[in-house]
Order: structure tokens, then C-alpha cells, then sequence
């Protein structure tokens, strides 16, 4: 049992909150997110204190001390650390697009949004908020290991949909939106959605297909992961 907080390890474990250390891993604490790492193959480490939680092959006993520090939380009985995820070019029928969201909660709730109304994949600008982000993770439910989530330049990547046969749809207000009750489900669909201030940028817009936007009453706009609920159980598999 490793019980020094000046421990090699513990201090590489703690280095984990910062983005310019997860390299290859990062730390998860809830017991579900924890779980389905573990049944999806991404669980590299339990690190646990008194009594170990479930089986594992590489597990860490640390003093509750350590695991405090570790975490930067008290009261926890056990961490993950995690590999960081895999990304892969096979999108499925149902595609998210985020255009340079910057607020991790958001992109959590997207996550969470997406694998409860049967989306797929979800593809992020190369300057989104960092979805590793603790943040992100607690409002996932899971969505970080059940969608395919990747990160790519969105102009070429939209360009590359439409060779596939997707109809590429941005949230936004332009003379030919159109609401959402108006837009037919397609078999392929990707939907863009953008910034939590400036919304789908005009380069970005421009590529897509066509804009539609949720009719709405008494208010001007919606929060990005509202928003993105609501259409995505519009066109729910």
C-alpha cells in the first residue's frame, strides 16, 4: 500500500488534471463511468483505499490520504485511470458535428444526449473544449466509451460526409433556414451545432447542406445542449 504523497506515482496520478499531462490516460471518478470503462476495455488502473470494489487485473492500495490527493476530493473510495479514447473514421447513420464548442458541461450533456436518441458519432472541432475535462465526464453518462468521438479540421470532414452520403444539416438563422419540424429524416444525417456565443461559424454554415433552426416561444435562443437534445430526438433512430 502506497501511503507517501510524495510517491512517484501518486504525483504522476495527480498530474492527470492537467491537460498537458494526459498524454495517454486520464482519471475517472464516478463508479459508472468507472464500470463502463472497464466493460468497454478502456479501464487502465483501479486505485482504491479499504476494501477493493470489484476485480481487477492492475489494481493500485493506496492510504486514504493519497487517494485524496490524488483526486482532490474527499470522501471517494476508489479512482480510475482511464486510456484515453479511440477514434475511427466508421460514423455510423447518425452524426453530431460541434463547431468550436469552449464549455465541457455542454459537450457532456451533448454526449449523454447522443446515446440516449441513437446518434452515433460525435465530431468536434480541433479547438473544443477538452472533453477529458471532469466537468464533461460527470455529465456524460457513459457517452465518452459508447459514442465514437472524434476530433477533426470540420471543413474537410464535412466535405467528406457528403462523399459519403450524409445530408448535412447547421443550427442557425439565415433566409433559407428552415424549422426543424420541416426537416425529413434522412438514413445519413450529420447536424452542426455551434458556439455557445457566435453559434455555427459562417465558413462552417456555408458547407452544410442546409440550416434549420427549433421554432421557439417567448425566447431567442436555447442553450447549446438543449438544443442539441431536442433535435436529436427529433431524428432519433
Amino acid at each position: 500500500m502506497i501511503s507517501s504523497l510524495e510517491n512517484k506515482t501518486v504525483k504522476e496520478l495527480t498530474r492527470l488534471h492537467q491537460k498537458k499531462y494526459r498524454t495517454d490516460s486520464f482519471l475517472i471518478f464516478d463508479e459508472e463511468l468507472i464500470r463502463s470503462a472497464k466493460d468497454n476495455g478502456y479501464l487502465k488502473q483501479l486505485v482504491y483505499t479499504g476494501e477493493l470494489p470489484f476485480e481487477f487485473d492492475n489494481v493500485l492500495e493506496v492510504s486514504q490520504d493519497v487517494l485524496n490527493k490524488i483526486s482532490k476530493k474527499g470522501g471517494l473510495k476508489y479512482l480510475g485511470v482511464s486510456s484515453l479514447i479511440k477514434e475511427n473514421d466508421d460514423y455510423g447513420n447518425r452524426v453530431i458535428i460541434l463547431d468550436h464548442l469552449q464549455d465541457p458541461l455542454n459537450i457532456g450533456r451533448i454526449m449523454e444526449a447522443a446515446q440516449l436518441f441513437g446518434f452515433d458519432s460525435l465530431i468536434l472541432s480541433e479547438h473544443s473544449a477538452d472533453i477529458y475535462n471532469e466537468k464533461c465526464l460527470a455529465n456524460c453518462k457513459g457517452g465518452i466509451y459508447k459514442l465514437n468521438i472524434v476530433h477533426r479540421d470540420l471543413i474537410n470532414e464535412i466535405e467528406v460526409l457528403k462523399n459519403k452520403g450524409y445530408r448535412v444539416y447547421a443550427t442557425g438563422l439565415r433566409n433559407n433556414t428552415r424549422e426543424l419540424h420541416e426537416v425529413e429524416a434522412e438514413e445519413k444525417m450529420a447536424i452542426i451545432l455551434g458556439n455557445e456565443g457566435s453559434g455555427v461559424s459562417k465558413e462552417i454554415m456555408d458547407a452544410a447542406d442546409e440550416i434549420m433552426k427549433i421554432d421557439m416561444c417567448n425566447i431567442d435562443s436555447l442553450n447549446v445542449g438543449m438544443a442539441a437534445a431536442i433535435i436529436m430526438y427529433r431524428f432519433r433512430i
